[in-house]
């Protein structure tokens, strides 16, 4: 998992409430990150406290701000929030182990790491022009976000469940128009 996809499971688990067609309340939404993050070999050997989850829930929040404003291609707003965020979180550029960059503190808990590195890959798109390859789903019923990495940067849809949704939604209205 890059740390630009990271940034995006913090911020679809933890802060978009529509996703593939449902609503989902904070505990599904947590559930689902923790599920999602499991996955990953960041995630082995890091417990998470109740405020932790807060903390990371609020990181999450203020990312959301910054990828909504690099949709927007409001660089200066998205560069702000992204800079509170690098801030507040500690994130510094350093070497961990025999060769891995990362950009937080070697003792950093968690969640800052976490928030310090979704900041940076954040900021590495927007300081590179490469915010265009951000998106936010095209389905009914789906605000989550996503990078496209296609070649012709024409992804609309978070996952291939959302775009299966929104063709049937197609097929079934033109359907009705024919018949009527």
């Amino acid at each position: 998992m890059t740390h630009v996809e990271l940034c995006l499971v913090l911020v679809n688990d933890l802060v978009v409430t529509p996703r593939q067609g449902r609503h989902l309340g904070v505990d599904q939404r947590i559930g689902i990150a923790f599920t999602d993050l499991a996955e990953t070999e960041r995630w082995q050997g890091f417990p998470l406290a109740g405020a932790d989850i807060d903390v990371l829930t609020d990181a999450a929040a203020r990312l959301r701000v910054a990828v909504d404003a690099c949709i927007a291609a409001d660089l200066h707003s998205a560069a702000a929030a992204l800079n509170a965020v690098l801030a507040d979180h500690g994130a510094v550029p350093n070497l961990h182990g025999a060769a891995v960059l990362a950009f937080h503190a070697v003792e950093a808990n968690v969640v800052d790491a976490w928030a310090a590195e979704s900041a940076t890959s954040l900021a590495f798109l927007v300081g590179t022009r490469q915010t265009h390859r951000l998106g936010q789903c095209d389905a009914e019923v789906c605000d989550a976000y996503f990078l496209d990495v296609t070649k012709n940067a024409s992804r609309r849809f978070c996952s291939l469940a959302c775009q299966n949704r929104a063709k049937s939604a197609t097929y079934r209205q033109k359907r009705r128009v024919k018949l009527s």
